[in-house]
Order: C-alpha cells, then structure tokens, then sequence
C-alpha cells in the first residue's frame, strides 16, 4: 500500500479521487490548497502527490516548488502528477518546470490515470531499491576505509563530506624514528566511485610503513596501483609530506594539489606548488626529482586541503581562493579556533550551507 497526497481545492473532486484511489488499496492525504498541501506533504511524506493548478492561497506550481525544495538529493523524491483542466501551452509547461513529473487533463479516465499511477509508484519501488543498495554499499565502504593504524599525532582533522561517503583520503603514520608521514589525496569526483578507491592507498601506504620504505617507494607503489587498477579516467591529486620534527625538516610531495600553508609567528606562508601530475595518470613517476625539502621550526602550524576548500565558488562564480584561505587558517591558528570554522566561511563565501565538494581540512603541529 502506497499513500497518496490529493491537493486540489474542489471538494468533489477531491472525495472522487478519494473513492478512486481507495478501492485502489492506497492510503489517502487531502488537501484542500497548496499551502496545506506543502504542510501535510512536510508532516506525512506522502509516496506520491496529485495536485491541481489553479488554486486559492497557494498554486499548484509555487507548491511543487516548495514540496521539490522540502527534499534532498539524497531522498527518492515523490511524484507529481498534476490533474488539471487547464488548456494553456505554457501553464502546462510550467508543470513540469517547477518540478512536477507529469500531467493528466481533466476530466480524467480511469483507467489512463490508473495505469499512470501504477507505472510512477513502480519507479518509486525501483528508487527505493537502489537507495537501499547504495545505503548497505556505503556502509561497507565506510567499514573498509576504517583503519585502526591511523596515526593522529599531533593533528586535528576536518571532513565534510557531500555524500555518505567521500573521495577524499588521509592517511597518517609514524616510522621507527619519529618521522611522520601525512598523505591528504583527493579522487576524480566525489561520492561511491571515488570512496571505494580509498583502502586500495591506505593498505598501501600502511603496509609499506613498517618495513622502512621511503617516501618515494611509497608514492611510487600507490601510483602504479592506481594507473594498473582503476580506470583511466580515475586518479589521484596528493599532498604528501614527511615531518622530521627531530630534524626540524619537512619533505613536501606535490601531485596536483594546491600548495599547503605553513603559519610560523604570526604570519602565514605558502608551501610548494605542484610539481607532478596526479597519481596514476602516467605509470612512473619522478618522486626525488619533484620533491621539496623544507625548514621546520617548534610551534609552526601545517594546513593541508583539498580542493573543496580553496574552489568553492561564490555566487558570481569567484574561487575562495589563497587570499581568503590564508585569511581563514591565519585566523584559526592564532585563535586556536576549531577547524569547523572553515566549514562557516566557505558557506557564507557560496552563499548556501550546501557545500558542492568534500571539504577537507588537516593541522599539524610541530
């Protein structure tokens, strides 16, 4: 049994509908307007709605829209089939620009506006279907990108994901001799196909760390996966850092990211811009040859990001950019503030508390 949400401002129509869509074996909704329509589809989350055009307080159309902005992209969004008499070419196009999925005219036949019912509530029962397959893939993908040898030393995190699951990856661990290896990396897109690629690098990574590889057999390994494995169209930008806090130095790998932020005494400085193509573009890599070893002192603060923090756009289509970044982490390093705070600057800079990227955000302390 489905339930069914009838918006229209007639009251024998709406007793009709009643009738037809019981004996049907679905439940019923009605509203006699627009506005109480939006209220009781908020209040009940109908399965399906049919809704009329042209009503008092509130239109069919302004009540789809406010009934398509009540859902998410990640709901299996409700038909809207809208029953009207209305002849005019434009308001029935309007219909289906404000959201609605289908049109039938008044007055209807039953056995069209039956068959019709019949063919949307089977692809809410397919909608249904793939989000619970999405919803136990996600789990499994969040089980397997749980990894107990993450090493948190020293280090606050910020992950924001737009899905469940994100293509973002950090990675962290220490060697037998102090030395901390960090890898922030971001995959093509974001979501499933670019979350299930991450325990793929993260046992790389954490199997090699124990048996004294370097760096460069490390990121030389994870490309060769990624390029022998993935599609072609999949791959992986990377910040990759080795912090010898004992040494005070800090080598700095650069596959395509933007240049991390190092915040010493007060001022802000930028790290190394990319040298090397993303992993697993090419099959080698010339790691030694790109890498930047760089001076350390006790007290500095390391920012590594990925690419959702720095290209967030505003509305007129402006990047945040390295001028309100080096603002922002500037901020949060003197302030000690949390690293949510990010979060907010980057929702006020678009304008929408949607965010349209991961948005990923490390701190190190040396």
């Amino acid at each position: 049994m489905r339930t069914i949400l009838v918006v229209d401002d007639d009251p024998l129509a709406r007793l009709h509908l009643e009738r037809f869509l019981k004996r049907e074996g679905h439940a019923v909704l009605m509203a006699r307007d627009g506005q109480q329509g939006v209220e009781m589809f908020r209040a009940k989350h109908p399965d399906l709605v049919l809704m009329d055009v042209m009503m008092p307080e509130m239109n069919g159309h302004e009540a789809t829209r406010r009934i398509r902005a009540e859902t998410t992209n990640d709901d299996v969004q409700p038909p809207v089939i809208f029953l009207t008499g209305v002849e005019d070419q434009e308001l029935l196009a309007e219909c289906l620009h404000c959201g609605g999925d289908d049109f039938i005219s008044k007055p209807f036949n039953h056995i069209i506006l039956q068959a019709r019912l019949k063919a949307w509530l089977r692809r809410v029962e397919l909608a249904e279907k793939v989000a619970m397959d999405r919803d136990a893939i996600e789990n499994v993908i969040q089980k397997m990108r749980k990894d107990d040898r993450f090493d948190p030393f020293a280090m606050r995190l910020l992950m924001t994901p737009v899905d469940k699951t994100t293509g973002d990856l950090v990675l962290s661990a220490r060697d037998a001799r102090g030395v901390q290896y960090v890898l922030l990396g971001d995959f093509t897109g974001h979501g499933l196909a670019a979350a299930v690629c991450g325990p793929l690098v993260s046992d790389i990574f954490h199997d090699m760390m124990p048996i004294g590889c370097t760096s460069g057999d490390i990121l030389r390994k994870i490309n060769e996966k990624i390029h022998t494995r993935l599609p072609v169209d999949m791959f992986l930008t990377a910040s990759f850092i080795a912090l010898d806090r004992a040494a005070g130095r800090m080598t700095v790998y650069n596959a395509g990211m933007h240049p991390l932020f190092i915040h010493r005494d007060g001022h802000g400085f930028w790290g190394p811009a990319s040298k090397q193509m993303p992993l697993g573009i090419v099959r080698e890599i010339a790691v030694e040859e790109t890498e930047v070893v760089m001076e350390v002192r006790e007290g500095d603060l390391i920012y590594l990001y990925s690419d959702g923090v720095y290209e967030t756009q505003s509305p007129d289509g402006l990047f945040f950019g390295g001028e309100n970044l080096n603002r922002a982490l500037s901020g949060i390093a003197v302030t000690r503030a949390p690293l949510e705070s990010i979060q907010l600057e980057l929702e006020r800079f678009q304008g929408d508390p949607n965010l349209r990227d991961d948005v990923t955000l490390v701190e190190l302390t040396v």
